[in-house]
């Protein structure tokens, strides 16, 4: 169980400092000024007070049980402060220092007695080389990350190798308003894997949908078995890097990690039930999609548009990716007939034509909805400059709120 790491009791953040550029400052001040519920204790060897909060001079010194500890000092020095936490019983340890294996070997024995400290008291390690991690829930808010992007409640959880993958999908769902649930950005992943992490986003009530960003797979049969658990009940969206040689090659300098993963990942990808996308924003926008919606019960999908081309181009995604094309009942097919103008076409994908109004849009929708043929329906809507545009919009809405059926527009 990981609440220890994404709902602790209490942070300590070893190696803040007063300067506000420095990492162990950054996640001070995102501890404090995003609410954190729990006590927040800065260990710095020299004392004093950062942001007005008093520093310890060393884990030892804190008065009261720490759940988790975020890390930012010198590589060299970790194994002894390691030490420290283990004998404090700590539970969690993000360490956000690079130096480890993605340098080569001397890094890597530095990283296995980091590890071997840890589990000797019972302790976990995030990282390292790493960011951190989030958790939006208003009962905890915690931001034990470096990072800038605002944090805020949403249903949307990012787990990401990278941290600037992982930044830039959190920056993108800001940029349209939307929150995050939990966040996490893995760095080496030394000891705390990526799949246990996905588990408890699995579990995780506020999750809805899971976005994930993977470099490399350390365990992927333990990644396939999680994955497939959680699949049938919330969605995952993945995308890989390093899908090319070259960017293989840049993942081994990155964090260190396997190459030449790309044809594994899909397989498991499609095993497992993931949904994969090679372009960020076409994921974030499914996921968008998703959050707002229940999955749908089956493959039968119904198609709207406003013109021919897309919709064509709309019956060869849907076949190509598995979904089959509804059919209409009789009783469906003669209101669209006559709710529909007489050119509209009311085959799947149904052709509203180009001057199609906001009760053309409803009948349309809402008749695709009732049909028991239907498990969702996507509407694909060309920009018309002599139609009321916010009228359609307001009665598609209408008519999705209606059902319990998804619609993607």
């Amino acid at each position: 169980m990981l609440d220890g790491l994404f709902r602790p009791r209490a942070v300590a953040v070893i190696g803040a400092s007063a300067n506000p550029y420095s990492i162990g400052h950054i996640v001070v001040r995102n501890l404090v000024d995003y609410g954190f519920k729990g006590p927040i204790f800065p260990i710095n060897p020299k004392g004093g007070h950062i942001r007005s909060i008093k520093a310890y001079r060393s884990i030892s010194e804190v008065p009261d049980q720490v759940d988790l500890v975020n890390i930012s000092i010198k590589a060299d020095y970790i194994p002894a402060v390691m030490e420290e936490c283990g004998k404090k019983g700590v539970k969690f340890a993000i360490v956000h220092s690079a130096g480890f294996k993605e340098v080569g070997e001397e890094g890597l024995a530095r990283e296995k007695k980091m590890v071997e400290i840890a589990h000797h008291y019972g302790m976990r390690v995030y990282g390292p080389n790493c960011q951190g991690i989030q958790n939006s829930d208003p009962e905890i808010s915690v931001y034990a990350n470096f990072t800038f992007v605002p944090m805020k409640p949403g249903n949307i959880s990012i787990i990401a190798q990278g941290g600037g993958m992982g930044e830039l999908l959190k920056l993108h769902l800001h940029k349209v308003g939307l929150g995050h649930r939990l966040y996490c950005s893995y760095g080496n992943e030394c000891d705390l894997t990526m799949p246990e992490i996905l588990e408890y986003y699995g579990q995780d009530e506020g999750t809805r949908v899971i976005m994930m960003q993977t470099e490399s797979f350390k365990d992927p049969r333990a990644f396939l078995e999680v994955a497939a658990g959680i699949t049938p009940h919330k969605p995952i969206l993945a995308i890989k890097a390093g899908r090319t040689r070259e960017g293989s090659i840049a993942v081994s300098s990155h964090t260190g990690s396997l190459v030449d993963q790309a044809a594994l990942a899909e397989a498991m990808y499609r095993k497992a039930g993931v949904v994969q996308f090679t372009d960020s924003d076409e994921m974030i926008k499914a996921a968008i999609a998703m959050s707002t919606q229940d999955l749908p019960a089956g493959r039968r999908i119904g198609l709207i548009t406003n013109t021919g081309g897309p919709g064509i181009q709309a019956v060869d995604e849907a076949v190509s990716r598995g979904l089959t094309l509804a059919t209409w009942s009789e009783a469906g097919r003669q209101r669209l007939e006559e709710s529909l103008y007489a050119e509209a076409s009311c085959g799947n994908p149904v052709d509203v034509v180009a001057t199609a109004g906001p009760d053309h849009y409803f009948a349309a929708v809402d008749t695709l909805l009732k049909e028991k043929d239907t498990d969702m329906v996507m509407v694909f809507f060309v920009t018309a400059p002599f139609v009321d545009l916010d009228g359609i919009a307001t009665r598609i809405r209408e008519a999705a709120g209606a059902s319990d059926k998804p619609v993607v527009v």
